[in-house]
């Protein structure tokens, strides 16, 4: 079995060649090498390409016609040339003792049988060299920790935001050149776009991230397992140190047929990949959306305590919904201890039970001329939370312009409960504007309160983190 160590040279070099056209072009090493100083990777950063006398010198480091020309260590080497010629690079970079490669280059298995030969010469040269390989057909992998960034396309974000979520995928539409990544100050520890899988696969990169100490929230999409036993052995021991959220893509006879066409590879039998993913502890997605809004419940939120949940609410139909999406999620409304019913009813008559309705009470306060709307808001809040008989609960917020004043006040008044309670909580916001939700969820976010534009959605992610919580190896866990 390989070991699980031995990925850090992709994540964590010190050295890095880049290999391939240095034309000023997006998809080209030259871009990969603009990427990488854009974010600020600081070490050696070595240019390769044949035809040195034409470029010379690029980002002020001398062009090498081979990685074997440059005196100093190299950890990685990131490789996007024409497919014919990436088995003889991945051998010299073997000759020349760097320990991984990215192969960014398409062409290979998914192309066609040419294709599927060529990744198989090095795959071939991955075992008999011991050189690990990620790709081809990759975008290779992002480091928020040291500014890593293999990425051919054209990147416009600026920075992004370093923190606890480490996503891992067979698609390159993970990273910051296609996810509004800064926009959404979402939590990056690492990014890892494992391509073809020729060597580097699913259970090699989950060894690693369940010992990286960056990550707290793995997130992986699937489209296929390539060797069962070891991604079980992979997924249990990484759900045991730290939440474990998975998207297996290809669980129908349509979405099989794509992931073939997609990496070349089979997507697997989808009842006993399900089985797996849920014996493994770990929490199985069914959107693309969920696979990004789920790590941040984990991420932000302390795991739930069981399946009890509460909703506070503006309407009442809001209620019913949040109370038919709870059950579909794998939870139960909280039933509130008699001591929490009196309390909201002392606030208003019209309150006490779950869900917990504040639309007629602020719209009773406001008719009554008070000077702060949320009062009855402010006064509820900890009340819900505090229950003992509660789990985890959403609050409902309604986003508009004419009320962007009040958001640092709103975010503040509810963070100060949330702080104190061990409940876990998120957000669902609507509202008139689209600028006003996404201003409103970026104050919430920055509080660590995650938030949704979605009512079932933010729901069944408190579902996710209960089911979690509830399942194998939970006293193993780090959080």
């Amino acid at each position: 079995m390989k070991e699980a160590g031995d990925l850090r040279p992709f994540f964590e070099p010190e050295a890095v060649a880049v290999v391939g056209s240095l034309r000023e072009v997006p998809g080209t090493a030259y871009w990969v090498i603009r990427n990488m100083k854009h974010f600020g990777f600081s070490g050696p950063v070595y240019p390769i390409n044949p035809n040195p006398a034409v470029y010379k010198m690029v980002f002020g480091a001398p062009v090498y016609a081979s990685v074997l020309d440059v005196d100093g260590q190299i950890d990685l080497a990131a490789v996007i040339t024409p497919p014919s010629t990436v088995p003889h690079i991945v051998a010299q970079c073997a000759q020349k003792g760097i320990q991984a490669v990215i192969v960014l280059s398409e062409g290979f298995a998914e192309a066609g049988r040419e294709g599927a030969r060529l990744q198989g010469q090095i795959q071939d040269l991955a075992r008999a060299t011991g050189i690990r390989i990620m790709g081809p057909n990759t975008f290779g992998v992002f480091n928020t920790a040291n500014g890593l960034a293999t990425l051919p396309p054209f990147t416009d974000q600026e920075k992004i935001q370093r923190g606890g979520v480490a996503f891992c995928s067979q698609t390159g539409s993970i990273g910051p050149h296609q996810m509004p990544l800064e926009d959404w100050a979402y939590p990056i520890s690492k990014i890892c776009d494992m391509g073809n899988k020729c060597d580097v696969d699913e259970a090699d990169v989950l060894d690693y991230l369940a010992d990286d100490p960056e990550t707290q929230v793995v997130a992986m999409h699937l489209e296929e397992v390539r060797d069962g036993p070891r991604f079980m052995d992979a997924a249990g021991k990484c759900a045991a140190r730290k939440p474990l959220v998975i998207l297996k893509a290809g669980r129908t006879r349509g979405g099989a047929s794509a992931s073939a066409s997609h990496t070349g590879a089979l997507a697997g039998n989808e009842p006993i990949v399900e089985a797996a993913i849920r014996q493994a502890g770990a929490i199985r997605v069914r959107t693309w959306q969920e696979l990004w809004e789920v790590p941040k419940t984990l991420l932000y939120q302390p795991l739930p305590g069981g399946s009890r949940f509460a909703v506070i609410t503006f309407t009442g139909g809001q209620g019913v919904i949040a109370a038919d999406a709870a059950q579909d999620a794998g939870l139960e409304l909280a039933v509130f201890t008699p001591e929490t019913a009196r309390n909201l009813s002392r606030i208003s008559d019209r309150l006490g039970g779950n869900p917990v309705d504040m639309g007629p009470v602020m719209s009773d306060s406001r008719s009554q001329g008070s000077s702060n709307p949320f009062s009855a808001l402010e006064k509820a809040i900890p009340l819900v939370l505090d229950d003992p008989n509660v789990d985890c609960a959403t609050i409902t917020f309604y986003a508009g312009r004419q009320i962007a004043s009040m958001f640092p006040a709103l975010v503040d008044m509810v963070h100060a409960s949330v702080r104190e309670t061990a409940t876990t909580v998120n957000v669902w916001i609507y509202g008139t504007s689209l600028s006003a939700m996404q201003e409103m969820a970026r104050r919430f976010e920055a509080q660590g309160i995650p938030a949704s534009f979605d009512l079932d959605r933010a729901i069944r992610t408190l579902g996710c983190a209960a089911g979690y919580a509830a399942g194998p190896a939970r006293g193993e866990r780090i959080r």
